[in-house]
């Protein structure tokens, strides 16, 4: 019957052993901390590109902007030259680039919140895994704690068992 005992401390070991490589919490905590910096890096490029989109539409704000100016001064000289048919073109061109410079303008404001939205969310993501990171470390604490606490008590239910110690 001893040696039935032996062979199943044995096996429960290692099935023990084995659960603890699988399970084992540090390395959950730490793939996660991996996971959570890679969709990091993804959310600062979808920023970058979002404020590159930004930037280029606020540039094409302006050129409209400019556009409108620039036709309304055409409207003027022929107005000055007398040409009532070209000042009449060229502020309906005026009216239709100050209309594009006007949408433009709506959606670079809608472009600019959700940049602001994407950076409240970076700034989220970084503070999640930098807690993440911490709980990792406590949890590490815990468990060599606990893995010590084990050890000790292993060692002295050794002592107080029937072991040599105990018979002596």
């Amino acid at each position: 019957m001893k040696w039935l005992q032996n062979f199943t401390l044995v096996m429960r070991s290692s099935i023990t052993t084995l659960r603890e490589k699988i399970e084992d919490p540090e390395r959950m905590l730490h793939q996660l901390i991996c996971d959570m910096e890679e969709e990091s890096v993804r959310v600062r490029e979808s920023v970058a590109g979002a404020i590159a989109d930004e930037i280029l539409l606020k540039k094409r704000v302006a050129q409209a902007e400019e556009e409108a100016s620039q036709w309304d001064e055409r409207a003027t000289s022929a107005l000055k030259r007398g040409d009532e048919k070209s000042a009449k073109s060229a502020l309906e061109h005026k009216i239709a680039a100050t209309r594009r410079a006007e949408g433009l303008a709506k959606e670079h404001e809608k472009q600019h919140e959700q940049t602001i939205k994407l950076q409240d969310a970076v700034r989220d993501l970084e503070d999640k895994i930098r807690q993440a990171g911490q709980k990792r470390t406590l949890l590490i604490a815990r468990l060599a704690r606990a893995d010590s606490t084990q050890r000790i008590n292993s060692a002295l239910e050794r002592t107080s068992s029937n072991s040599a110690f105990a018979q002596f």
